[in-house]
């Protein structure tokens, strides 16, 4: 984004985004449990939250999920989370876009 909007979630399991020249809130995308961090996408129109069970991508245009990343998604990222008997899902505690838009860590 242009840096006009600002986006904000935690507990309650919304990422509300934020028009800062206006200062009053757009809409929100539900996401159904704690997100820890929010990252706009450099290249892209992109948000992505980092939750407990997976990394969630909302393309803000449409206001719609892109990529749901998880254990079932992607396993070989969560290998400890389908080889143990009892199954536990890794918390995703932070994330950063590279600068050219193309890596997300």
């Amino acid at each position: 984004p242009d840096g006009s909007l600002c986006a904000s979630g935690g507990k309650d399991g919304v990422a509300k985004l934020w028009d800062l020249n206006r200062g009053e809130s757009l809409y929100e995308l539900a996401c159904n449990e704690v997100i820890n961090q929010l990252a706009f996408s450099p290249n892209r129109y992109w948000l992505c939250a980092a939750t407990e069970q997976a990394i969630r991508i909302w393309d803000l245009e449409s206001k719609t999920l892109v990529a749901l990343l998880d254990k079932h998604t992607v396993p070989d990222f969560f290998p400890s989370a389908l080889n143990s008997a009892k199954p536990s899902n890794p918390a995703c505690l932070s994330l950063s876009w590279s600068a050219d838009g193309s890596t997300l860590f």
